[in-house]
């Protein structure tokens, strides 16, 4: 929130365009409060992506240590710097982020941002006193760095750990699914193509499926979040490391291995890494590919669950809220819609930072903002839903098995394996004889001539039918004979 100066102690700061007011109860600085004069139109701040915020922290207490491990800092001010830099990642200097994030400049407001409170904590915990007078956030907390560099390491490291939540996320769907695809294994029901009734098939194969469609999806973003890893760090304003000191980008990566916990590397080509923003696409297709898919597996729910009384009625699914404002006890499949919402919401992002990656001209993509806005706040959103929808409609789903198997022995598509054995005419004949006689095949088949009731009792079972090795081995069988 904004405080208006009027109403508190100011002082006089000074930047590249002059004298500017800031509040003296602020951590922030000259360069912060010139981009909020600038720039507040969206109320997306940098508060609202605090693992952003750690995530630059940490950059710049790593810098700060190699700078005093390599006597380019005294080891006081490289200590402050880091010790301020650690209470920025723990959340101890929050309110000082106000920089709105969809704001022109190539991000530069929102590196600085961090930079000032980096800098005037440090001042404060070196000299007693809040300021830049001693340590400043260019000179000192920037030393061998740019935004340029900066800000796509820390969207990188930042992608890591919310892809970490979101992976997390879809494991324990994926969980979920399973049990249910083994609680129901041999439970048979009649699937549909097009929306019409097709052959039988069991719901252990239905939502093993989604099972092998889930697994797929983590594969994918561990591999997104491998890439996420490599740095362009070093590269500083266009890649060739001007400003940089000898031996601070080893010092810098390892310090962040620590602080992550897993090895982090610079990129190959520093050059390739300002100006090519690819990793974002992959990523974020990474996660609309996995959305698409929930969404699907929600839709599926949606219908499944339908009625109580005139719908298909294959499951049911535990309620969640009131469905209705005006048609009392009527319950809605919310959390099932909630995924195809996010799904909706995720192809429109994912639509945005591809056009922000294929926006880089020159030496640099200068979208990062776009980046920020739309794949980290993706990727902050999903986890906790997509958990809930496991936890909270998946595992409660219990299956209508009498209605499932009833309609599975009715379905007319199962004439395809009298076609199979008979030839494709044959079993026109017995589904148009069952149809217009309100028979199940196998009664149609039996009374038509077009199967002996051995021949219907075997080839006819529903459960029969889902078995490949099953059906194939009847149909040698029977045609020998």
């Amino acid at each position: 929130m904004r405080i208006d100066i009027m109403e508190v102690k100011c002082m006089i700061e000074h930047d590249l365009l002059g004298n500017i007011t800031v509040p003296d109860v602020r951590y922030y600085g000259a360069q912060t409060q010139r981009s909020l004069d600038l720039c507040r139109t969206s109320r997306e701040t940098l508060e609202c992506y605090p693992e952003l915020i750690y995530c630059i922290a940490a950059i710049k207490k790593a810098y700060a240590q190699a700078h005093g491990s390599l006597g380019v800092l005294d080891s006081k001010t490289a200590d402050c710097i880091a010790r301020a830099s650690l209470m920025i990642m723990n959340g101890e200097m929050a309110g000082e982020f106000p920089s709105d994030v969809i704001c022109g400049g190539g991000c530069v407001n929102i590196h600085m941002n961090v930079n000032e409170v980096a800098a005037k904590k440090a001042n404060e915990l070196l000299t007693g006193h809040k300021g830049t007078d001693v340590i400043h956030p260019n000179t000192h907390v920037n030393k061998g760095q740019s935004t340029n560099d900066v800000i796509p390491a820390a969207i990188k490291l930042a992608l890591y750990r919310n892809l970490t939540a979101v992976k997390k996320s879809v494991m324990v769907l994926k969980n979920a699914y399973e049990q249910k695809a083994k609680e129901y294994k041999d439970t048979v029901k009649v699937s549909r193509t097009c929306i019409q009734d097709a052959v039988p098939i069991t719901f252990g194969q239905f939502w093993g499926a989604a099972v092998s469609f889930l697994g797929r999806q983590i594969e994918e973003m561990d591999s997104v979040m491998q890439e996420c890893l490599a740095l362009p760090l070093g590269a500083t304003a266009v890649g060739t490391g001007l400003n940089l000191y000898e031996g601070t980008p080893e010092l810098v990566l390892k310090s962040l291995t620590q602080t992550f916990g897993v090895e982090i590397t610079q990129e190959h080509d520093l050059f390739d890494g300002l100006q090519y923003t690819d990793i974002y696409i992959r990523a974020s297709s990474a996660i609309k590919a996995a959305m698409t898919g929930i969404s699907k597996m929600a839709r599926d729910l949606r219908f499944m669950s339908s009625g109580p009384r005139s719908g298909l009625g294959e499951i049911r699914i535990a309620p969640v809220q009131n469905g209705s404002s005006i048609m009392p006890g009527k319950v809605n499949p919310a959390l099932p819609e909630s995924m195809n919402v996010l799904s909706y919401l995720v192809i429109g992002m994912d639509a945005a930072v591809t056009a922000a990656a294929e926006g880089g001209e020159l030496e640099l993509n200068v979208w990062e903002a776009v980046i920020i806005s739309e794949l980290l706040r993706m990727t902050q959103i999903l986890p906790d839903m997509i958990e809930t929808f496991a936890k909270k409609c998946v595992k409660t789903i219990k299956v209508n098995i009498e209605r499932c198997l009833k309609e599975a022995e009715d379905t007319l598509s199962s004439a395809a394996v009298i076609s199979a054995l008979k030839g494709y005419q044959i079993g026109t004949e017995a589904a148009q004889y069952a149809a217009a006689r309100g028979l199940s095949l196998k009664e149609a088949a039996v009374a038509c001539g077009c199967l002996s009731r051995e021949e219907a009792d075997d080839l006819l079972d529903p459960l029969m039918l889902t078995d490949v090795l099953k059906t194939g081995k009847l149909l040698l069988e029977y045609k020998d004979k």
